[in-house]
């Protein structure tokens, strides 16, 4: 067996060998003078680039906020329109003149039936009934006592002055019978419409007028209270 040199040993490795690969790299190197050119010259235009390119990204930025808030915007708009209109419904509900869709519906509906039902039972009018309702026309007109009574009075110079004073009529509650109106509900009806005006003016947003603080009246002191509020002055000093 052959004995291994000093060389041979210190050539076998594996480091000597990657720095033999490395030692002898590319026999030349060239470079395109052109691109040289604008790479040396070109420092700031590509740093213009790169402003440019920063800018238009956070204009973009800005711009995508701008339509999320708008969007919020609108949507908080919605519910409070939502809001207001579910509390005008509630209110008017609560007041008595909200009448719905479904009872829109149904009032329609009603309608059409009692006309239907009145065009099919109606046949017309008969001259006897036709009579009888003259006759108790003229006895209602005879029996009501009318509220006003004209005067009509005449000067020389020809001017007419009438005069219709409001005098108490016994048959007041018969008129108002007529007239489909209850007497003993009117403080009801009264109620019910100044609570309802009240509630109006609530949802308006008229208020009651808060009650004024009184200002106290401004005292100036005796001659004796201001003495004595010097001398607790000056005892104060000299206990200092």
């Amino acid at each position: 067996m052959a004995v291994k040199t000093n060389r041979e040993i210190l050539t076998a490795g594996k480091n000597y060998k990657q720095k033999a690969a490395k030692k002898f790299g590319a026999d030349e190197v060239t470079f395109d003078k052109d691109s040289r050119l604008e790479y040396l010259t070109g420092f700031h235009k590509r740093k213009l680039d790169r402003q440019k390119k920063a800018k238009d990204y956070i204009q973009e930025q800005e711009r995508k906020i701008k339509l999320e808030e708008r969007a919020k915007l609108r949507e908080n708009k919605k519910k409070v329109l939502e809001k207001q209109l579910a509390d005008f419904k509630q209110a008017m509900k609560d007041v008595g003149d909200y009448v719905g869709e479904e009872e829109d519906e149904d009032e329609d509906k009603d309608a059409e039936e009692q006309d239907e039902g009145e065009a099919e039972e109606w046949t017309g009018f008969s001259d006897d009934q036709e009579d009888k309702n003259d006759e108790q026309e003229n006895d209602d007109s005879s029996s009501v006592k009318p509220i006003l009574k004209k005067y009509v009075q005449t000067y020389l110079d020809d001017t007419t002055v009438d005069i219709e004073p409001l005098e108490p009529n016994d048959n007041f509650e018969y008129l108002a019978e007529l007239n489909n109106v209850k007497l003993q509900k009117s403080e009801q009806i009264l109620d019910q419409s100044i609570e309802r005006a009240k509630k109006y003016a609530k949802f308006l947003g008229v208020e009651d007028k808060p009650k004024s603080k009184k200002n106290k009246k401004f005292r100036y002191l005796t001659k004796n209270e201001r003495r004595q509020n010097q001398r607790k002055a000056d005892n104060n000093k000299r206990r200092k």
